[in-house]
C-alpha cells in the first residue's frame, strides 16, 4: 500500500510540471466557469499535462472557488501551480495583471487582450526612458526585469503602449530603487545585478521560504568565482534563440558556461524574489536540486548533492 501512495504522489507531481517549451498563448475563462470546465479547456489547449492533476491541485490549495473570470496570458512553460496562481488573481475590466516572473513576452501577450498591440508595446519599450530607477541599467539592456509585476488600469483604445510602459516602469522606480540599492550594495551588486539575480530566483524556486537560501547559494558561488549553473537561465537563452535547452548553448546566459551573473534580467521578479537577495539567508550551502517531491533540499557539499539528487530526483 506505501509503494502505491508513493507512486501515486510522484505521478502526482509530474503532472504538476509544465508541458514543455512553447509561446505564450491567450486563455480565456468565462464567468461562472467551473474549475473542471477550466481544467478541461486548459488540458485541450495543451496548457497543463492532467485535468485531474491540476484539479486536485486547486482543491488542496482551496483554489477550486478562487478562478477569477478574464483574459490570461499562458504558456505550455508554465507549471500547474503556476497557472493556477495566475487564474486565481483577479482580472476585471480595464485591468491587465501582470503576475511576478513574467518575461516581456508574456507581458505583449497579456496586453495584447486589452488592445495594446504588440508592435505598439515593442515601440514603447525602444523609446528613451528617464526613470530613475534604469539609472543602473546598462545602456544597451533591454527592460527585462523592469517592468514591475502588478495589476495595471489598460482602458482600450484610450490607453496607449507608451503609457503603459512608463507607468510600471515608474512603478518600478518607487518600490524598487530606494528600497533595495543599500542592500543590493551591502552584497557587492548594483542594482541591475540585484535585479537579475532576483529574476533568477524568481524562476528557481517558488515557496516565499525557500528563496533566501536560493538568493545565498548564489551569491557564494558568485563570491567563489563559481558558475551560477542555473537551468533557467539556459531556457531563457534558448527561448531568445528559438531552440531547446542545453549547457553547452552558445548563450551568454548560459551560467553552466561563463561565470558571473548573466548579462541581465530572465524575467520581471515580484518583491518577495527582491526581498530574498536583499536579505539572504545565513547558511552554509552550496548547491539545491528541486526534488520529485516538491521540495527544495540544500547541500553544502558536492557529495552531498549528489546523495540528494539520487534521492529525491527520481
Amino acid at each position: 500500500m506505501a509503494v502505491l501512495i508513493i507512486g501515486g504522489y510522484g505521478w502526482y507531481q509530474l503532472q504538476l510540471r509544465a508541458v514543455g517549451p512553447g509561446k505564450p498563448t491567450i486563455f480565456i475563462v468565462k464567468p461562472g466557469q467551473s474549475a473542471p470546465a477550466v481544467a478541461s479547456d486548459l488540458a485541450t489547449a495543451k496548457l497543463i499535462r492532467s485535468r485531474n492533476a491540476f484539479i486536485t491541485y486547486l482543491n488542496f490549495h482551496h483554489l477550486r472557488g478562487e478562478i477569477k473570470a478574464g483574459s490570461y496570458a499562458l504558456s505550455p512553460s508554465d507549471s500547474s501551480p503556476h497557472i493556477a496562481n495566475v487564474i486565481t488573481v483577479s482580472s476585471s475590466l480595464g485591468q491587465v495583471v501582470i503576475p511576478e516572473g513574467y518575461t516581456i513576452r508574456q507581458i505583449e501577450t497579456a496586453v495584447a487582450s486589452h488592445g495594446i498591440s504588440t508592435a505598439s508595446f515593442e515601440a514603447a519599450l525602444a523609446e528613451p526612458h528617464t526613470q530613475a530607477g534604469l539609472s543602473s541599467k546598462p545602456t544597451n539592456a533591454s527592460l527585462e526585469g523592469y517592468l514591475f509585476p502588478d495589476s495595471y488600469e489598460v482602458v482600450p483604445g484610450v490607453t496607449t503602449a507608451s503609457q503603459l510602459v512608463n507607468t510600471m516602469l515608474d512603478t518600478f522606480t518607487a518600490k524598487v530603487r530606494t528600497t533595495y540599492d543599500a542592500d543590493f550594495a551591502a552584497e557587492g551588486l548594483t542594482r541591475h545585478q540585484g535585479l537579475t539575480l532576483a529574476s533568477i530566483v524568481e524562476k528557481e524556486v517558488s515557496r516565499p521560504e525557500d528563496r533566501p537560501i536560493v538568493a545565498q547559494v548564489f551569491l557564494k558561488r558568485l563570491k567563489l568565482g563559481m558558475p551560477l549553473g542555473s537551468d533557467v537561465t539556459v531556457d531563457y537563452g534558448a527561448a531568445q534563440l528559438g531552440t531547446t535547452f542545453s549547457t553547452t548553448l552558445n548563450s551568454p546566459y548560459n551560467t553552466y558556461l561563463h561565470t558571473g551573473l548573466p548579462i541581465g534580467p530572465i524575467c520581471n521578479p515580484g518583491l518577495s524574489a527582491l526581498d530574498a537577495v536583499a536579505h539572504p539567508a545565513a547558511t552554509d550551502y552550496l548547491y539545491f536540486v528541486a526534488g520529485s517531491d516538491g521540495v527544495t533540499h540544500f547541500a553544502a557539499t558536492y557529495a552531498e548533492h549528489q546523495a540528494n539528487v539520487a534521492k529525491y530526483l527520481k
